[in-house]
């Protein structure tokens, strides 16, 4: 015997805009806030001005500057 499905009403993600300070439906991220402490967090914009910001680096790019690097940074 199947239970029946409920299919709750979903919400639209709602985010203000970085750059205009609109509230926008349709968020884009534009970038990610990393903390040593606690949780980071992501930075939105709206579809018009989010082809304004630089393109996200990809993590492994970012690893592959520091390899064969002590802690003080020298190679």
């Amino acid at each position: 015997m199947s239970e029946p499905t409920f299919n709750a009403p979903t919400r639209k993600p709602v985010r203000l805009c970085v750059r205009c300070n609109v509230v926008t439906d349709a968020p884009v991220v534009v970038s990610e806030v990393h903390q040593s402490s606690g949780p980071g967090f992501n930075v939105y914009a709206c579809p018009k001005c989010a082809p304004l910001f630089p393109a996200l680096p990809d993590a492994f790019d970012l690893l592959n500057g520091w390899r064969g690097r002590n802690e003080d940074g020298a190679e």
